[in-house]
């Protein structure tokens, strides 16, 4: 299903940026992009006022940045944001299994350069933040996603009309609860990411 959703971002985006809208970043946005994700995460086992905790990994993968909303002008950026840190990891059965490390969030991106009265676009350093809800799962398992609260911060550059790169990180914490223990995991993840914007 989730392969089905990113071809489907991926034929969006082509399609609107050929249709281009009016080329100023106030407006409708839809943008992907892609990149490298580094993820540090710890998972801890609660249970009667117990808990245990394991030692902190550090991963490298892949990571993915889908956003689509409004813009009510050309220094502001109001949006939905699924940011998602990919990797491997071996489970408690020795067996590697993929991970994706998300968060969904209410995003908001400040274009530091000023606003030209003419309206045209212009590169521009920006500052991106967002909190929403956190997920862990196995997407190539049939298992519940673990969910909790989860928030990033980001700095990026727009270099030239629709392109940018940005550097975000996220913080999470997405639990799940089963045969009374609970179960979560603390991850955070810096994200490096090369996105194509329509707007």
């Amino acid at each position: 299903m989730q392969k089905k959703l990113l071809v489907l971002c991926i034929f969006i985006f082509i399609l609107t940026n050929l249709f281009a809208f009016d080329g100023q970043r106030k407006g409708f946005l839809l943008g992907f992009g892609g990149g490298v994700a580094n993820v540090s995460f710890s998972q801890e086992i609660e249970s009667f006022n117990e808990s245990i905790e394991s030692d902190t990994e550090n991963k490298n993968g892949f990571a993915t940045d889908f956003k689509i909303g409004f813009a009510p002008t050309n220094n502001l950026e109001i949006y939905y944001s699924h940011q998602t840190a990919w990797f491997s990891m071996r489970n408690a059965l020795d067996e590697y299994i993929t991970i994706a490390d998300g968060v969904g969030t209410l995003s908001i991106s400040y274009f530091l350069a000023p606003e030209l009265k003419d309206g045209n676009w212009h590169s521009s350093l920006f500052l991106s933040g967002g909190v929403g809800v956190s997920s862990w799962s196995t997407p190539t398992e049939d298992n519940d996603a673990w969910e909790g609260n989860g928030f990033f911060a980001g700095i990026g550059y727009e270099f030239t009309k629709h392109y940018r790169v940005s550097l975000n990180y996220f913080v999470n914490n997405p639990s799940i609860e089963e045969a009374g223990l609970t179960f979560t995991t603390n991850s955070s993840a810096f994200l490096l990411t090369f996105s194509g914007l329509a707007f």
